[in-house]
């Protein structure tokens, strides 16, 4: 039997994926899985924020100043 691939882990050094993972983290107001769990004992729901900020436009504005995009040269 030929042997699978291993699986590609490039796509975890992309932008998108950095503002994805930074936005469910911000989304559960800064808590790991384990930590929200004991907490509130659920996910928050699809248009619950749990952040410091207002809400996820204001926290994307601040994290894409802070984190801005690579431009190839």
């Amino acid at each position: 039997m030929p042997k699978k691939p291993k699986k590609d882990y490039a796509y975890r050094s992309t932008y998108k994926h950095k503002l994805s993972r930074a936005r469910n983290l911000a989304k559960r107001g800064g808590l790991t899985k384990k930590a929200m769990m004991l907490k509130h004992g659920r996910f928050p729901k699809k248009n619950e924020w749990w952040g410091t900020e207002n809400d996820e436009k204001e926290w994307k504005e601040k994290w894409m100043k802070s984190n801005p995009k690579e431009t190839k040269s």
